[in-house]
């Protein structure tokens, strides 16, 4: 991931603007050094087994993030900007909303390419050091960078029984969402490893009386699952309808293929995802 400048975000409102690279004397806030933007501690948490191979599947995630920013301060005292003066803005930064996150967002050539959330756990500032700078500390309980925006997929160009999905960007795995609706009856719908004319090693299956009109939203994505479908603006939430030994479906980086199953009696209304990377 290329990035030439960052920006800090309060309360949805740009705080700080840092440049990376060349700096810009001109900025009252100079980027000394920003740690823990790697993938330090990559854990495997097994959630599954396949059916066919036996395999053992792991999610790998990362712990809690810690982010240190340190920050030199560059006042102007042309125009009476103090290094008071910046310190207090980045204070005000800590706690803007009622939420208490922070939000880095992470640029190349103005683009945001990946964002990241937190709070602000330490806050450090020596009156009397050499240099006059501060120390800010952010913790990060979702540890992934993400695409502030996300990829739609064309529908119109997507298959209902094998459904390719490619992403050339991401460099950690991702779930995502769709909406579609269903054009017949159904009992069930399925979404499984591409794999014919072998059984599946996983699948994701909903045993549900689906009817002509019928609108079923998903989501895999981590900490934002659901699965509902509405009929005549009723909802219902189809949790327990999924076939016992059932796999969320993910994205990987690059090429991913699934077959579908729902004898065609459906049409995609949209599907998307946002961008994911481990690390900067």
């Amino acid at each position: 991931m290329r990035v030439d400048s960052i920006d800090l975000f309060s309360n949805d409102s740009r705080v700080v603007s840092f440049d990376v690279g060349m700096l810009d004397i001109r900025n009252p806030y100079v980027i000394q050094s920003i740690a823990g933007l790697g993938a330090d501690e990559i854990v495997p948490r097994f959630y599954g087994q396949g059916n066919i191979s036996n395999a053992r599947y792991y999610d790998m995630s990362l712990e809690p993030r810690e982010i240190v920013l340190t920050i030199g301060l560059n006042p102007n005292y042309n125009v009476n900007l103090r290094p008071s003066d910046l310190r207090g803005d980045l204070y005000r930064a800590i706690a803007s909303s009622r939420t208490g996150l922070i939000q880095l967002q992470f640029k190349d050539d103005s683009a945001v390419v990946g964002a990241i959330s937190g709070f602000v756990t330490k806050f450090e500032a020596p009156l009397f050091a050499k240099e006059t700078q501060v120390q800010i500390t952010m913790k990060c309980d979702d540890p992934i960078f993400k695409a502030l925006y996300t990829t739609n997929e064309v529908v119109a160009s997507l298959d209902t029984s094998a459904l390719v999905l490619t992403d050339p960007v991401s460099t950690s795995p991702h779930g995502f969402k769709f909406e579609l609706t269903f054009t017949g009856s159904v009992t069930n719908f399925i979404i499984q490893e591409k794999c014919f004319p072998l059984d599946p090693n996983w699948f994701f299956k909903i045993n549900y009386e689906f009817i002509n009109f019928d609108y079923l939203n998903f989501s895999s994505v981590d900490g934002d699952k659901y699965l509902w479908v509405e009929r005549s603006g009723d909802i219902t939430y189809l949790m327990d309808s999924l076939e016992v030994g059932s796999l969320w479906p993910i994205m990987f980086p690059g090429d991913n293929e699934f077959e579908v199953y729902a004898d065609d009696n459906f049409v995609w209304n949209a599907l998307y995802y946002n961008q994911t990377h481990w690390g900067i």
